[in-house]
């Protein structure tokens, strides 16, 4: 029972994300902060507990980063909907999503698994900030905070090209 922890955790994570839009477009953007930022932290959590636990790791493997585009995409979507998220921003890094997931997908079918790169790793950091200091849009300490949040989405879009641009230069790695 306690090895299926790890993927009832990713799971929860990826279903997550439809809340947190919920709530966002039902104007509960407190509880719809929190909950994003309690699921992102799971994030750190899952993976260490199926190593810990010996858990599935091929469905482990597929689920974390489906779960992730899940929370980040619905988050996206309704920021951008209530108009907290600049749509310059949020579409090419959804975009990415989507294209990081065709791509993954197309060469998973052919026997190639990408290992995620560090740059990307910390891109998909600067996003998870991003989304939530974007949620978080309130007045805290005499800051903007929605100023801040379009710093650190930038920082995440920059940092997504420069791993982009890292995958293509290095090519697929070969089948397995």
């Amino acid at each position: 029972m306690l090895r299926t922890l790890p993927i009832a955790i990713t799971a929860g994570r990826g279903l997550a994300g439809p809340v947190v839009a919920l709530l966002l477009l039902q104007g509960h953007s407190r509880v719809a902060f929190w909950i994003f930022i309690t699921a992102a932290l799971t994030d750190l959590i899952d993976g260490w507990l199926a190593r810990t636990l010996g858990s599935d790791r091929v469905l482990g493997a597929m689920l974390d980063p489906l779960a992730d585009k899940l929370l980040g995409a619905s988050a996206w979507l309704a920021l951008l909907s209530v108009g907290w998220a600049p749509w310059w921003l949020a579409l090419p890094l959804l975009l990415r999503d989507v294209v990081v997931a065709g791509l993954w997908s197309w060469f998973r079918d052919r026997g190639i698994v990408w290992q995620a790169n560090p740059i990307g790793q910390i891109a998909t950091c600067y996003e998870g900030t991003a989304i939530g200091v974007l949620l978080f849009h309130g007045p805290w300490l005499g800051v903007h905070w929605p100023s801040v949040g379009v710093g650190i989405g930038l920082h995440g879009l920059a940092l997504s090209f420069a791993s982009a641009i890292q995958y293509a230069l290095s090519g697929p790695p070969e089948p397995t």
